[in-house]
């Protein structure tokens, strides 16, 4: 008989407060037998990490010496883990008790699967609703490099799945180290760092399976002061958005897909100013400043994207059938 695979939740937590709690509590109490919980602090001054601690004991804790963002502080939690499937778990997303359990099964059945993700349902005011966030789908990506969610009631392999509660192979994650060296890209910071990951994924021919039988809540935008809406965010958040959108054409858009996005990417490009300009003028700025960011950064990405288009497995119209 086979070993029952090990699960590493890696749960990321800054300034988390009561709701960390809960989603630890939530980690603690899942129906599968094999987890390993690891607790990755970035440096929070609000006493949550006591407060987990007051509930149980971690396998292990980590205690950055700073506020590091999403992708560092997720790095340096995989690092540790020892699984043979890890789970990043942002601080604001509480699992249901069979999550894990669901989302091992259907991994498991295909080994070509190197992310599982199921379906997020609002988290709001403390209460776990039935309203589906707008996340809560297969993911696919537009012309323009943005997610694009089809909700659906069936299994179904997509480009992505939410980076909120992703269920990783680690055969995939070896995989991206031994081609890139990183798992998420620590540049990008806290903003499109998963759909990059989803995209030097797919380039190597890893699945990628949205299960909306596996059910979590997710308050959203944490890091974000919880703005959902991108014109709610603060400049800063803007900021890397507009930036990592950019990185993203550079270092994972392949020549031959660039040719059949070209059209729409610039016009999309071409028209933003004008967009921000009438919806919301207080973009501009974080906008041009991203734009700005990216340029300087383009001669590394350019190079790296060269790497991922000689290194991808699979064909670019395979690529370009995840574009909605």
């Amino acid at each position: 008989m086979n070993a029952i695979p090990r699960v590493s939740i890696v749960l990321l937590n800054w300034n988390g407060g009561n709701r960390v709690v809960e989603c630890f509590r939530a980690v603690r109490a899942q129906e599968y037998p094999e987890i390993e919980l690891i607790l990755v602090d970035n440096d929070s001054a609000d006493g949550s990490v006591e407060k987990c601690l007051a509930v149980g004991e971690p396998d292990r804790l980590i205690r950055l010496p700073g506020n590091r963002g999403f992708a560092a502080g997720m790095n340096a939690g995989i690092a540790e883990a020892s699984g043979d499937w890890v789970m990043p778990l942002g601080n604001d997303v509480y699992l249901s008790p069979d999550y894990v359990s669901t989302v091992v099964g259907r991994g498991e059945a295909d080994p070509e699967i190197g992310v599982v993700g199921g379906k997020e349902f609002a988290w709001v005011d403390g209460e776990r609703t039935d309203l589906p966030r707008p996340s809560a789908g297969a993911l696919f990506v537009s012309r323009e490099l943005r997610g694009r969610w089809v909700p659906t009631s069936e299994d179904t392999y997509a480009f992505g799945v939410s980076g909120s509660m992703p269920l990783m192979r680690r055969a995939m994650l070896d995989d991206m180290r031994a081609v890139h060296g990183y798992c998420y890209d620590e540049r990008f910071g806290t903003g499109y760092e998963d759909l990059d990951l989803w995209f030097r994924m797919q380039h190597r021919g890893w699945k990628a399976l949205y299960c909306p039988a596996a059910r979590a809540w997710h308050v959203g935008s944490a890091s974000a002061d919880g703005a959902s809406g991108f014109l709610d965010k603060p400049p800063d958040y803007q900021q890397r958005l507009f930036r990592n959108r950019r990185l993203i054409w550079m270092k994972d858009i392949s020549p031959g897909m660039r040719r059949r996005l070209w059209l729409r990417w610039h016009l999309f490009e071409l028209l933003l100013p004008a967009y921000l300009l009438l919806r919301a003028p207080s973009a501009l700025a974080p906008w041009w400043r991203g734009r700005c960011d990216a340029r300087r950064q383009a001669a590394a990405f350019r190079s790296e994207g060269e790497t991922t288009s000689r290194l991808a497995l699979v064909p670019e119209s395979v690529m370009l059938g995840f574009v909605r």
